[in-house]
């Protein structure tokens, strides 16, 4: 008789949590079917992932209102992982809870986001700030109180929706997973980080193999050196593959023009 034994191989991924956070919901929309890990800071996600205690993490890396996540910029300096994917989810935020409450909770983030609508909605209440959007639906469940929240959030701690879409204007999160690899046979985005000299004309040395090779570029930060006031590191996205020509050649054309040059990964990313 044969036995036929079936190994279930389970993806474990690591993300900032808590559950029903707006990482919780890209970590499933990356990850279907994955079994997520909860963790309380970013520096956790890379952590736990390193010591190989999920297969992957999902981290936010930038808001189109609030600009870079400095935490998530500066463990990819020090981290030998790799951007795996990325996913660019629109954040849309509801008003939730009781609706003469006289305190409204969320995370300072979406507490400015959604200023305006809170002075119309919830004029003379306090403010108060939290760690995440899913515990202030939990607080705000627990204290009678109102909060800001996703609607998944409200709805998993049974709040009623007083408003949707209280953001003030178009906000989108970008979100990357990571893993000790990337994919760049599939990729559309490349992502590095760079140090150059610090010398009048060395930003637009650097820059110049990009244009030179007609390589877009889709985002460019400066990050200050933990160890050295006032010089700073550049982090950059580009539109293509470290495996296309035109990339390739753009990347080791600043290469020699740096400090040091790593490419953080090439990989496809979600749009949402």
């Amino acid at each position: 008789m044969n036995i036929v034994f079936r190994v279930l191989l389970i993806v474990r991924v690591a993300y900032l949590g808590p559950e029903h956070s707006f990482t919780h919901i890209a970590a499933r929309r990356l990850f279907p079917g994955a079994e997520l890990v909860p963790c309380n800071r970013i520096s956790e996600v890379f952590r736990v992932v390193e010591g190989y205690g999920a297969d992957y993490g999902v981290v936010p890396v930038e808001n189109s209102i609030e600009g870079p996540v400095g935490e998530t910029l500066d463990n990819l300096l020090s981290t030998m992982l790799h951007i795996y994917a990325g996913l660019e989810s629109r954040i849309v935020l509801v008003l939730a809870g009781s609706r003469d409450a006289d305190t409204v909770y969320g995370h300072p983030h979406a507490l400015r986001e959604a200023s305006e609508a809170l002075q119309r909605l919830a004029p003379g209440a306090a403010l108060a700030p939290v760690p995440s959007t899913s515990y202030a639906a939990r607080r705000a469940s627990e204290e009678g109180g109102l909060c800001v929240c996703s609607r998944e959030a409200a709805e998993a701690y049974g709040l009623e929706i007083v408003a949707e879409g209280v953001e003030s204007g178009p906000n989108y999160t970008r979100f990357v997973a990571l893993g000790w690899r990337d994919q760049p046979e599939s990729a559309d985005r490349t992502s590095i980080v760079a140090a150059i000299p610090d010398e009048p004309g060395s930003l637009y040395r650097f820059l110049e193999p990009f244009a030179a090779n007609r390589v877009d570029l889709a985002m460019i930060y400066s990050r200050p050196w933990p160890w050295k006031p006032w010089h700073y590191n550049f982090y950059i996205d580009v539109r293509g593959s470290r495996l296309d020509e035109h990339v390739a050649r753009a990347l080791r054309g600043a290469e020699k023009r740096s400090l040091f040059l790593r490419v953080l990964g090439s990989y496809p990313v979600q749009r949402g």
